[in-house]
C-alpha cells in the first residue's frame, strides 16, 4: 500500500508501507491506538488516523523531531493507493471471474482508479486479457522513497477480489 499525501498547494509525497521498519510499524500503531494488523486493515478502509500515523512515522526519517501533533493534514490530503504487487494479485484474482465480464470490467476500472501507477495497472489488465501476464514486480520495482513515496482498497466481496469506490 502506498500512502499518498498531497498538501494543499504542495507537492505530492508517497510513502510505501512495504518499506516500514518493524519499529516504525509499532510506533505508527501506537500513535493510531491500534495494533499493526489493525492499522493495516484500517489503511484498507482509508482510515485517516491510520494514514496519518504511517505518513508521520515515515516523515520522521527526515525530521526525527517531528511530533504527531505537528503533522495534522486535512482528511482529503491523504489517501491510500495499491502498489504494483497488490494490483497484480487483484488482476490475477479477477481473471478467475469466469463468465462475469461486466463485474470484471467494473473491477478493472476500480483497480486503475486506485492504483499508485494507473498506466501500469492498465498494462497488466491488458496482459491478462491477452493471456500473457508477466510475474508481479519485485519490491524494489514498486517501492518509492519518502520524496516520491505511495493504495486504497476496501472491503472484499464474498466471491471476488476487494473493491473500492475511492476516486
Amino acid at each position: 500500500m502506498i500512502i499518498v499525501y498531497t498538501p494543499d498547494g504542495g507537492e505530492e509525497e508517497r510513502y510505501d508501507t512495504r518499506k516500514l521498519l518493524t519499529s516504525e510499524a509499532s510506533i505508527a500503531g501506537k500513535a493510531a491506538g491500534m495494533t499493526w494488523p489493525g492499522l493495516r486493515e484500517a489503511l484498507n478502509e482509508d482510515d485517516p488516523d491510520a494514514m496519518r500515523a504511517v505518513a508521520w512515522v515515515m516523515r520522521k526519517r527526515d525530521n526525527p523531531q517531528l511530533r504527531i501533533g505537528d503533522f495534522d493534514p486535512a482528511v482529503d490530503e491523504l489517501t491510500v493507493k495499491w502498489d504494483h504487487r497488490e494490483i497484480a494479485d487483484r488482476v490475477a484474482e479477477a481473471a478467475k471471474m469466469a463468465g462475469r465480464d461486466e463485474e470484471r470490467e467494473l473491477f478493472h476500472r476500480i483497480l486503475v482508479r486506485n492504483a499508485a501507477d494507473p498506466q501500469a495497472a492498465e498494462a497488466l489488465i491488458k496482459e491478462y486479457a491477452d493471456g500473457s501476464p508477466k510475474a508481479p514486480a519485485t519490491t524494489s520495482e514498486t517501492s518509492m522513497t519518502s520524496e516520491t513515496n505511495t493504495s486504497a482498497s476496501s472491503p472484499s466481496t464474498s466471491d471476488g477480489p476487494p473493491l473500492s469506490s475511492t476516486p
